[in-house]
C-alpha cells in the first residue's frame, strides 16, 4: 500500500499471488459489507450449533453412557437438528438425496461467485440491485457455514464417499459399482467446493475492527479454527465407527478437544459483542463438561448402566460456567494491574487494550468509572512522558469534573494510544498492535492519515493472511469515507480529482503508446531505406505496428469515455491518424472536433463555470502527485507536461524527487514537516483552498502561481496529495487592484532578520539585472548580496506598517550592482541561456516557418519554371534574417541600459515566521520611468508594422506563385474522369482492407483442421468401440472355449457316475469294502449323477448360445453335422440312427436323468426283454463315451480355432484404421501447407509493393514521424535543450553573409515538413502524375530528416551533383541541343532509378523463400506426433492380440487337463468291466487319452513359460502352489466340493503333498496296473468284483479324481477371472489412452494450432495494415503503385 512495486520486478507466481489476494480480499470485504446478521441471529445460530455438537457428546453409540428415559427424549429432540441422524435411519435414499442437495448448494454458491465476481469487475463502484442481494445471500451462506452448515455437507459427503455395506447408510447400495462411481464423483467435488468454502470463511470471514457493529468481531484468535475442526471430526468418526467399537477414545478425544477449546479461549481476547461473547463461552464450558462427564462414565463409572452422571451433568453446568467466568475475570484484573512495559504478550497488551477500551465506553457505570480511576492513577504513577506526550494529567483534572464532554472522551483514547505507544516501543513490529493503534486513531481520534500511517506499517511488519485482509479491508472503508467526504464538500463542485488524476495517468499510457507506435513506423520507414532491407524485421515491425495502432485506438476510447473534450488529447490523436495512420477522414473529424472545443472552451471563459475552467479537462493547469506515505512523504510520483511550460522543468526531472524542488529553498527546508504534520493531525487550512504562492523554475526564479491542494481519495497506491499549479496569466485580477491594472508585478522573498534575498521572479533579472546566482542559497559566497544594498528600505523597520496597508514607495538601486557583485563573477549558463532565447541565428523552426509562408511542397517545381520566384524567395529570407540581426543589437543595447536607479512601490504579499526567521514575499513595480525605456517602447509598434508590411508582401508573393501554379494544372483536369475513378477504386480497396472480416484462408484452415479433428475423433472413437468390442469378443471366445471344453468334462463324469449305478444294481461294485452301505452309496451316486445332469444341460444351453454367435460371426453359413447314434431296442438288439449333435446330448441328459431315478434291479432286466433303465443306461455309456464325446471335442476345437482365427482379422482391421488415419494426416498436411505457403506468398507481393515506393517518398514519410515526434510527443524543454546543445552556433556571432546566402538558397529547395499539411496533400494530388520533380523535393527532405538545424547543415554539406541538380535548360543562352541532351540525360536517370526500384521489389518479393522449409517441419511434426500415436496403438494391438493367442492357448491346455486323466481312468475302468479294449477307429481309448494326458501336460508347462499379463499373476501363483507343493493346504472349493485337508492328505500315502503334477504321474501309472493286474487274473465275475472292488486300484483312482478334477477346475476358474481382469484392465487402458489423446487433441488445438492460426490471421492483419500504411497520395501518384492496388494480385489477395 504504501509504494507500488515495480511490475517488473515481480514474478509471474507472485503476481498471480497478488492478483488472486486481491480479489478474495475486495469479496469479502463486499461480504462483510453486505452481511445481514444481527446479534440475536448470530445467538440463535450458535444456539443451534451447540444442539449438534451436544448431540455428539451423547451419541447413541456412546452405550456406557446413563440411561434414562429423560435422555431418550433429551436425544430424540436433539435429533431433529441432526443430518447424522436423518443419514443413520432415512437409509440410501435420503443419503443419496441429502448428499445431492449438498452438492447442488455448492455448485449454486459456485455460480453465485461467478456472478459476484464479474459484477465486482464491471461495476465496482455502483453495485446494482441484484448485486447486493447476491453478495446478501453469499455473506449469509458464509455465516452458516461457520456456524451449522459444517456438519451435515461435510456428513452427507463423508458417508457417500466411504461405503460399507455394513453400514445402516450404506443399506442398498452397492459399493464401489455402477451408479455409485458417479455419486462418489460428486460428493469428491462438493466435498472439495465445501473445504475451500471453510478454508476461505473460516480464515478471511472475520472482523477485527473493534468498533464494528458486526455481532461476531473479535480480536485474531485460533478458536473459530479449532471449532471447525471438530465439527469435521466429530461427522468423520461417526460415519467410520458406525458400530461404536472405539467409543471410549472418542469420547475422550472429544473432551480433550474442548478442553483446548478453552484454554485457547481464555488465552485470546474476547468478543466486542459482550453478550455475544457470554454465550459463546457458556456454550463451549457446556461443551466440555457433557464431553467430561461421558469420559467419567466410560472410565470410572465400572458398574451397571445408572443415572448418575445425568444428575452430575447438570449439576455441574452452571458451576462450571462461572468458575470460567471468574477465571476469565480474574485474568482481566490482574492485566489491568500490570503496568504495560511489564507486559510479556502481546495477547495480553490486546486484551488489556480492549478491556480498557470497554471501560471506557461504559463510564456512565460507577464500577467502570473507578476501574478506570485505578488504571489512570497506575499509568500516571510509572508514565514519565511530558504533558504534551501524555493527556494522563489532563484526564486526573478532569476526573474532578463530573461532566461527560466529548473532549474528554476524545483524551482517554489518546490515553489508550499512549499505552499503545508504550507497547510499540516494546514489540515495534507487532501487526497485530499496528492494526489497532489504527482502529484507534482513525475511529475515536478521527485521524484517517495517521490510522493509514499505521496500516503501513503494519503491512511492512509481515502480517499474517487475516490481518493483511484486516488492512485491505480498513484502507477500502477509509477510501469510501474519503469519497463520500469529497462528494460532500461544497468546494470545486465542478471538478473531480480523483477522475482528473485518473485521466492524467491514462492520458500518460496513452502519449506512450502513440510514441511507440510512431517510433515503429520510424523504424519501419527507415528499414526500408536500407540497400538490402531486412523483411522479417518489416514483418515483425508490421506487426507490432498494427498491435500498438489497435491499443492506441483501445486507449483513445478509453479516454474519451472518461473526457470527450479534452483538446490535447483530440489534437494527438487527430493527428496521429492523419500523419502517421494516413487514416485522412477520421484524421480531420477528430481535429475539426478539437478545433470547435477549443473554440467553446474560448467562449465558455466569459461564462460562470469558472472552476472548471481552472481545473477542468482542457485548463492549461500543472498537476502534481506526490506521496503522502510515510517513508518517502513529499516525492512526486506523476506530473503532466504543463510543469515544462510553467517551469522549465522536464517530467524526467521532477518524477521520483522531492516535491520542495520547485520551491524556494527557505520554504522547501520546511515543506516536508508541513506535510508529517498534516498526515498527523488531519488538521489543514490549505487542503481544498486556492491559494497564491510563488513556486520556483529549472532556472532558480520564482514564478507567480496558484495552487490548490487535494487529497486524492483513492487508497491504490497508498497516499497521494494532488497540487494543481497554474500560473498567473498576464492582466489576471488576483494580484492588481483597479488602479495598478496597466502595472507590471515583480517579487522578491526576503529574510527581514538577516536581510537575505530568498527569491525573485525572472522579471527582476530582465528588468533591473538582479540575476538568480545572487540569491540566498542557488551559490556560494552569496551572503554578502543582501536587499539593504539595492532597496534598504524595504527592511527598515519604520517602513512596515506601510508596506503591509497602502504601499511603500521607494528606490531601488542597481547601478552598482554589476561592478560590486558581478565584476568577476559572470553570469549562469542559465542566465545566458535567457539571453541567448532570441539569438541573432535563426533556430530551425523559425526558419521552417518562414517557408510555409512561402510556399509548400510544390515550390521546387514552381521555381524550375519561373526562376524569378525563386529570386525572391532568397530576397525575402536575407531580409528577415537583417531584420532579426537589428533586433538582437537592440536587445544588447537594452542589456546594458538596466542597470541603474528605478522608483518603485512595494507591498508586503505575505510574511511567514520559521522559528527565528522571519520570512517576507514582497511584491512591487515601477512607478515612473525614464524617457528612453518610453521612447523604446513607443517603437515598438512600429517594428512590428514594418514587420507586419514584410510578411503581408511574402503572402502576396505566394498568392502569385499559387495562381500560376493553378493556370498550369488547367491542362491537367481533362482527364479528372479517370482520375476520379482510380480515386473511388482505391477507396473500396481501402475500404475492403479495414473490414474486420475473417480471412478466407483463415476459414479454410479452421475447415480442414476441423474436418482432420473430426476425422481423428472418429477413428479414434472408433478404435476405442473396436477395442471394446474386440474385448467382448474375447471374453465370448474364452467363454465359448472353456464351456465346450466342460462340457465333455461333465459327460466324462456322467457316464463314470451311470456306470458306478450300474455296478452297484448288478452287484459288481460293493458298497461295503469302500465304507458305504449300499442305500448310502445309492443315494451318493444318485445325487452326484442329478448334480452333474443338471449342470450338463445348463452347460448345453451355454454353449448352444455361444455356437450361435460364432455362427453369426462366421462368414459362410454352417451345416448341422450329424453323428451316427446307437439305441439298444426292446428286443436287445441294437439300431443306429443319424442325429445331430445337440439332440443326441440332450437325448444323454433325458436317459441320464431317468437313470437317477431307476432302482437297483432295473439294472440287471430280464433276459427277453430290455427295459427303459437298460435303454437308457445303453445309450449313456455306448454314446457318451464315443460318438458324442469325439463330437463334443471336435465342437470344442472348432470353437478354438474360430477364435484364434479372429485374431488375424482384428489385426487386418487395425491396419486398415491406422493406414486410413495415416492417409488423413498425409493428405491434409499436403492440403494445409499450400495454403500456409500462399499466406507467406501474400505477405511477400504486399511486401514488394514498399519496394515500389520511391526513395523520396519513404524519406518523407520516416521525416513526418520524426516531424510529429517533436510536435507532440517531446517536451519543449527538452526540445529547446537539444537545440541549444546542438543546433546552436560554436559562435554567437553571426554567420557570414556567403554561408547565410547559401543556406538560405538551400533551405528554400527543400520540401519543408512544418507546412500547412492539408495544402501539401493537394498540391501532391495535383502534381501526381509528374514523378521527376516530386522526386528531388522528396529527396532534399530525407537528407535534411525534419525542420530542424540538421535540415540546414545537411543542405550545406550536400553532393556536389546533388547541388548541380537543378536543370540547366530553363537558364538564359542555352541551346536547342543541350535542351535535348538534358532530356536525355533525365531520362535515363529515370529509367535507372526505375531499374533500381524493381530490383528492391524483386528483393523484397524474393527474400522469404526459406518459409517453406520452416512450414513444412513445423506441419511435419505436428503430422508425425499423431502418426506416432497410430503406431503405437498398432504396437499395443499386436502385444495385446498375442497375449489374447497365449491366453486362448493356455485355456485350452488347461481345460483338457482334467478330461484327459478322467477319461483315462474311465476307459480303464470300461475295459475291466466289459472285458474288452475300448477302441474308436482301431484305437485303444485308453493308451490314447493317456498319451494325450502327457501330450497335455508337455503343452501345458510349455506355454508357461511365455510371460502373462501381471492379471494372471494370481492364477501363475496359485498354479505353481498346486504343481509342485502339498495340495491338500491349498482351498480349492468349487461348485459342490469341499476342501477336506486330512481326507486329502490321507489318499495314496499322501500322494496329493507332493503336487499335481505327481498326481497326474501316478494316476497314468495306476491305470496301467490296474489293467495289468486284471490281464493276470481269470477274468470271471469273481476276478471282476475283486478287481473293482480292490482298494489299491479303485479306491485310489477314485479318490485321486476326487481330489484332482476339483483342484483343475478350480485353476482353470482362476484363469477365467484372470482373463475377464485383462480384459477389464486392457478396456481401462483403451478409454483412458482415448482420454488422453482427446486431451492431446484439444490441447495441440488450443495451444498450438489455435495460436498458429492467430499467428498467421495477424500476419494478415499486418498486412492489411501495411498496406494501410501507404498513403492514398502516394499510390494515386505512381502508376505502378496504383495498377498494383486495384489490378494485380493484391487485389485478389485481399478480397
Amino acid at each position: 500500500m504504501n509504494n507500488r512495486r515495480v511490475f517488473y520486478d515481480e514474478s509471474i507466481w507472485e503476481r498471480f499471488e497478488n492478483r488472486i489476494k486481491t480479489w478474495t480480499y475486495g469479496l469479502t470485504h463486499e461480504l462483510l459489507q453486505n452481511q445481514v446478521c444481527s446479534p440475536f441471529l448470530f445467538k440463535f445460530l450458535m444456539l443451534i450449533e451447540l444442539i449438534q455438537l451436544l448431540y455428539y457428546s451423547i451419541h447413541p453409540n456412546l452405550e456406557f453412557l446413563f440411561k434414562t428415559v429423560w435422555l431418550e427424549y433429551f436425544r430424540n429432540a436433539l435429533q431433529y437438528f441432526q443430518v447424522n441422524y436423518i443419514i443413520f435411519n432415512g437409509g440410501v435414499n435420503v443419503l443419496l438425496i441429502v448428499m445431492y442437495i449438498a452438492f447442488g448448494i455448492q455448485i449454486l454458491m459456485l455460480f453465485l461467485l461467478i456472478i459476484i465476481t464479474f459484477k465486482l469487475t464491471s461495476n465496482k463502484r455502483k453495485p446494482s440491485t441484484f448485486l447486493t442481494y447476491c453478495l446478501k445471500i453469499f455473506s449469509l451462506y458464509g455465516l452458516l457455514l461457520n456456524t451449522i452448515l459444517t456438519i451435515p455437507i461435510f456428513n452427507s459427503f463423508i458417508a457417500t464417499i466411504y461405503c460399507n455395506s455394513d453400514a445402516p447408510f450404506s443399506d442398498g447400495l452397492e459399493c464401489y459399482a455402477g451408479l455409485h462411481f458417479l455419486h462418489i464423483s460428486l460428493a469428491l467435488i462438493g466435498l472439495i467446493l465445501f473445504l475451500i468454502n471453510v478454508l476461505y470463511f473460516g480464515l478471511l470471514y472475520a472482523e477485527l475492527n473493534p468498533s464494528s457493529p458486526i455481532p461476531f468481531s473479535s480480536p485474531q484468535s485460533k478458536t473459530p479454527l479449532v471449532r471447525q475442526l471438530i465439527k469435521i471430526v466429530l461427522p468423520l468418526y461417526v460415519t467410520l465407527d458406525f458400530n461404536g467399537d472405539i467409543s471410549k477414545v472418542y469420547i475422550s478425544l472429544l473432551a480433550a478437544f474442548y478442553l483446548l477449546l478453552l484454554v485457547q479461549r481464555y488465552r485470546s481476547p474476547p468478543y466486542y459483542n459482550k453478550s455475544v461473547y457470554t454465550f459463546i463461552v457458556v456454550q463451549e464450558v457446556l461443551l466440555f463438561w457433557a464431553s467430561l462427564v461421558g469420559v467419567i462414565t466410560a472410565f470410572l463409572d465400572l458398574g451397571s448402566v445408572d443415572d448418575i452422571g445425568l444428575f452430575y451433568m447438570i449439576l455441574g453446568m452452571p458451576l462450571l460456567s462461572l468458575v470460567y467466568f471468574q477465571l476469565l475475570t480474574f485474568r482481566q484484573q490482574q492485566l489491568l494491574r500490570t503496568p504495560i512495559k511489564s507486559f510479556k504478550k502481546e495477547t495480553d497488551i490486546e486484551i488489556y487494550i480492549n478491556h480498557l477500551m470497554d471501560l471506557i465506553e461504559n463510564r456512565e457505570i460507577l464500577q467502570c468509572r473507578i476501574v478506570l480511576e485505578g488504571v489512570l492513577k497506575l499509568h500516571l504513577k510509572n508514565c514519565g512522558k511530558p504533558s504534551d506526550s501524555c493527556v494522563c494529567q489532563q484526564l486526573v483534572a478532569d476526573n474532578l469534573k463530573d461532566e461527560e464532554t466529548p473532549q474528554k472522551l476524545k483524551r482517554w483514547y489518546q490515553l489508550i494510544k499512549s499505552i499503545i505507544s508504550d507497547a510499540l516501543d516494546r514489540y515495534p513490529k507487532c501487526p497485530r498492535l499496528h492494526l489497532l493503534n489504527s482502529y484507534i486513531h482513525h475511529e475515536k481520534l478521527k485521524n484517517k492519515f495517521k490510522a493509514l500511517f499505521e496500516l503501513m506499517i503494519t503491512e511492512e511488519n509481515k502480517p499474517n493472511l487475516q490481518e493483511e485482509f484486516s488492512i485491505y479491508r480498513y484502507k477500502n472503508m477509509i477510501e469510501e469515507e474519503m469519497i463520500e467526504n469529497d462528494m460532500r464538500t461544497s468546494e470545486n463542485k465542478g471538478v473531480d480529482v480523483n477522475i482528473i488524476v485518473v485521466f492524467q495517468n491514462k492520458f500518460v499510457n496513452f502519449l506512450s503508446s502513440i510514441e511507440k507506435s510512431v517510433t515503429l513506423h520510424m523504424e519501419f520507414w527507415r528499414e526500408l531505406l536500407e540497400e538490402n532491407p531486412d523483411i522479417q524485421k518489416l514483418q515483425s515491425l508490421g506487426s507490432k505496428i498494427t498491435n500498438t495502432v489497435e491499443s492506441t485506438s483501445d486507449f483513445y476510447k478509453k479516454l474519451q469515455e472518461m473526457n470527450q473534450n479534452h483538446i490535447k488529447c483530440l489534437q494527438v490523436y487527430g493527428n496521429f491518424l492523419k500523419d502517421i495512420v494516413n487514416d485522412d477522414v477520421e484524421g480531420q473529424r477528430i481535429l475539426e472536433k478539437a478545433e470547435y472545443i477549443q473554440k467553446s472552451t474560448a467562449v465558455n471563459k466569459l461564462g460562470l463555470d469558472q472552476e472548471r475552467q481552472k481545473y477542468g479537462e482542457n485548463a492549461n493547469t500543472c498537476i502534481i502527485t506526490c506521496s503522502g506515505n510515510y517513508n518517502n512523504i513529499g516525492v512526486v510520483t506523476n506530473v503532466n507536461n504543463e510543469i515544462t511550460r510553467i517551469l522549465g522543468f522536464s517530467k524526467s526531472d521532477i518524477i521520483g524527487q522531492n516535491v520542495n524542488r520547485i520551491m524556494p529553498k527557505v520554504y522547501a527546508d520546511q515543506h516536508d514537516q508541513f506535510m508529517k504534520n498534516y498526515l498527523e493531525t488531519s488538521d489543514s487550512k490549505v487542503i481544498g483552498q486556492e491559494r497564491i504562492l510563488l513556486a520556483q523554475n529549472k532556472n532558480n526564479y520564482l514564478v507567480p502561481c496558484t495552487l490548490m491542494i487535494k487529497v486524492l481519495p483513492n487508497l491504490d497506491e497508498g497516499i497521494q496529495i494532488v497540487g494543481f499549479l497554474k500560473d498567473i496569466e498576464p492582466g489576471s485580477s488576483y494580484l492588481r487592484s483597479e488602479q495598478e491594472i496597466d502595472q507590471e508585478w515583480h517579487f522578491i522573498i526576503i529574510n527581514v532578520n538577516s536581510q537575505a534575498i530568498l527569491g525573485i521572479t525572472q522579471s527582476c533579472y530582465t528588468r533591473y539585472g538582479i540575476p538568480a546566482s545572487l540569491v540566498y542559497g542557488n551559490s556560494t559566497n552569496t551572503n554578502e548580496f543582501t536587499i539593504d544594498a539595492i532597496a534598504p528600505e524595504l527592511v527598515d523597520i519604520k517602513n512596515q506598517d506601510d508596506l503591509k496597508s497602502q504601499g511603500l514607495v521607494t528606490t531601488i538601486d542597481t547601478s552598482q550592482l554589476q561592478q560590486n557583485f558581478l565584476l568577476g563573477r559572470g553570469e549562469s549558463d542559465d542566465e545566458m541561456s535567457l539571453e541567448e532565447e532570441e539569438n541573432i541565428y535563426e533556430p530551425p523552426q523559425q526558419a521552417s516557418q518562414m517557408q510555409s509562408k512561402i510556399g509548400d511542397s510544390n515550390l521546387g517545381q514552381m521555381l524550375n519554371q519561373n526562376h524569378q520566384y525563386k529570386e525572391t524567395a532568397v530576397d525575402i529570407s536575407q531580409q528577415v534574417q537583417n531584420s532579426k540581426i537589428e533586433e538582437a543589437k537592440s536587445k544588447k543595447l537594452q542589456k546594458q541600459q538596466r542597470y541603474k536607479k528605478y522608483k518603485i512601490k512595494a507591498f508586503v504579499q505575505d510574511e511567514t515566521e520559521f522559528g527565528d526567521q522571519k520570512i517576507q514575499i514582497i511584491r512591487f513595480y515601477e512607478v515612473d520611468e525614464n524617457e528612453e525605456v518610453k521612447q523604446q517602447r513607443s517603437m515598438e509598434p512600429a517594428a512590428e508594422e514594418a514587420q507586419q508590411n514584410q510578411m503581408k508582401t511574402v503572402m502576396k508573393d505566394e498568392q502569385q506563385v499559387q495562381e500560376d501554379v493553378n493556370a498550369s494544372e488547367g491542362e491537367s483536369n481533362l482527364s479528372g474522369g479517370s482520375v476520379n475513378d482510380d480515386m473511388r477504386q482505391l477507396k473500396d480497396f481501402k475500404a475492403l482492407i479495414s473490414e474486420k472480416t475473417e480471412p478466407k484462408y483463415i476459414r479454410i484452415l479452421k475447415r480442414t483442421v476441423w474436418f482432420i479433428m473430426l476425422v481423428l475423433i472418429v477413428l479414434s472413437a472408433l478404435i476405442l468401440g473396436y477395442r471394446m468390442t474386440q474385448s467382448s469378443d474375447v471374453q465370448e471366445g474364452a467363454d465359448a472355449i472353456y464351456l465346450s471344453y466342460l462340457r465333455h468334462n461333465i459327460m466324462a463324469d456322467v457316464n463314470f457316475y451311470t456306470r458306478l449305478l450300474q455296478m452297484l444294481g448288478n452287484s459288481t461294485y460293493i458298497a461295503d469294502k469302500h465304507g458305504y452301505t449300499t442305500a448310502t452309496a445309492d443315494t451318493y451316486i444318485k445325487a452326484n449323477l442329478s448334480y452333474l445332469v443338471d449342470t450338463l444341460k445348463v452347460v448345453q444351453f451355454d454353449v448352444i448360445k455361444a455356437r450361435i454367435k460364432m455362427e453369426a460371426r462366421m462368414t459362410g453359413s454352417s451345416n448341422l453335422e450329424t453323428y451316427q447314434v446307437s439305441f439298444l431296442l426292446t428286443s436287445g438288439e441294437t439300431k443306429i440312427y443319424d442325429n445331430i449333435f445337440n439332440d443326441a446330448l440332450f437325448q444323454i441328459i433325458t436317459s441320464a436323468s431317468s437313470l437317477r431315478n431307476s432302482s437297483a434291479a432295473s439294472f440287471n432286466g430280464s433276459v427277453t426283454t430290455v427295459d427303459n433303465t437298460q435303454k437308457n443306461f445303453y445309450y449313456v455309456m455306448t454314446n457318451g463315451l464315443f460318438v458324442l464325446r469325439s463330437g463334443s471335442e471336435s465342437i470344442a476345437q472348432r470353437f478354438f480355432d474360430f477364435y484364434s482365427d479372429e485374431i488375424k482379422n482384428y489385426q487386418v482391421t487395425f491396419f486398415v484404421i491406422m493406414g486410413v488415419g495415416i492417409f488423413c494426416l498425409v493428405v491434409s498436411a499436403m492440403i494445409l501447407i499450400p495454403i500456409v505457403f500462399q499466406v507467406h506468398k501474400t505477405n511477400n507481393m504486399v511486401m514488394s509493393l514498399f519496394g515500389i515506393i520511391p526513395i523520396q517518398e519513404i524519406k518523407e514519410l520516416a521525416a513526418k514521424c520524426e516531424n510529429y515526434m517533436q510536435e507532440f510527443l517531446e517536451d519543449k524543454n527538452e526540445k529547446k535543450e537539444i537545440v541549444d546543445k546542438e543546433d546552436k552556433p560554436p559562435q554567437p556571432n553571426v554567420q557570414p553573409p556567403e554561408v547565410e546566402k547559401t543556406q538560405n538558397k538551400d533551405v528554400f529547395e527543400m520540401n519543408n515538413e512544418e507546412e500547412d499539411r492539408s495544402d501539401k496533400k493537394k498540391t501532391q494530388q495535383q502534381n501526381g502524375s509528374n514523378g521527376s520533380g516530386q522526386n528531388g523535393s522528396g529527396q532534399n527532405v530525407l537528407q535534411t530528416g525534419q525542420p530542424n538545424s540538421n535540415a540546414i547543415h545537411t543542405s550545406i554539406t550536400a553532393k556536389p551533383s546533388e547541388n548541380r541538380a537543378t536543370p540547366s535548360a530553363f537558364t538564359q543562352g542555352a541551346t536547342k541541343n543541350d535542351q535535348k541532351q538534358q532530356q536525355q540525360q533525365e531520362q535515363d536517370k529515370k529509367e535507372n532509378e526505375e531499374e533500381i526500384e524493381n530490383l528492391r521489389s524483386q528483393k523484397l518479393l524474393n527474400s522469404k523463400d526459406n518459409n517453406k522449409s520452416v512450414v513444412i517441419v513445423q506441419f511435419l511434426i505436428f503430422a508425425l506426433i499423431f502418426i506416432s500415436y497410430f503406431i503405437l496403438d498398432i504396437n499395443l494391438e499386436l502385444i495385446f492380440l498375442d497375449n489374447v493367442q497365449k491366453v486362448y492357448d493356455h485355456l485350452q491346455y488347461s481345460s483338457k487337463r482334467p478330461i484327459s486323466i478322467k477319461y483315462n481312468v474311465y476307459f480303464t475302468f470300461e475295459e475291466v468291466v466289459t472285458n474288452k479294449t475300448q477302441t474308436e477307429n482301431s484305437i485303444d481309448m485308453r493308451t490314447e487319452f493317456q498319451s494325450r494326458l502327457y501330450d497335455n501336460e508337455r503343452n501345458l508347462f510349455q506355454s508357461l513359460t511365455q510371460s502373462f499379463p501381471s492379471q494372471f499373476d494370481s492364477y501363475l501363483s496359485k498354479f505353481q502352489a498346486f504343481t509342485y507343493n502339498n495340495l491338500c493346504v491349498n482351498d480349492f472349493t468349487i461348485n459342490n466340493f469341499v476342501t477336506d485337508q486330512s481326507g486329502c492328505a490321507a489318499v495314496d500315502s499322501g500322494l496329493l503333498t507332493s503336487g499335481l503334477k505327481t498326481a497326474f504321474v501316478s494316476v497314468a501309472l495306476s491305470t496301467n496296473d490296474m489293467i495289468s493286474y486284471w490281464k493276470n487274473t481269470q477274468r470271471t465275475r469273481t476276478d471282476l468284483i475283486s478287481t473293482i472292488n480292490n482298494q489299491t486300484y479303485h479306491d485310489k483312482l477314485h479318490r485321486l479324481l476326487y481330489y484332482i478334477s476339483p483342484a483343475c477346475d478350480y485353476l482353470t476358474d482362476r484363469f477365467m477371472s484372470g482373463i475377464a481382469d485383462f480384459l477389464s484392465y486392457s478396456d481401462s487402458i483403451e478409454q483412458m489412452k482415448f482420454s488422453v489423446y482427446l486431451v492431446v487433441m484439444f490441447a495441440a488445438f488450443i495451444f498450438c494450432w489455435t495460436p498458429y492460426l492467430n499467428n498467421l490471421s495477424k500476419q494478415i492483419w499486418r498486412t492489411k495494415g501495411m498496406l494501410n500504411m501507404i498513403p492514398m497520395d502516394i499510390i494515386q501518384k505512381y502508376p505502378n503503385l496504383k495498377q498494383q492496388f486495384i489490378g494485380g494480385e493484391i487485389l485478389q489477395a485481399v478480397k
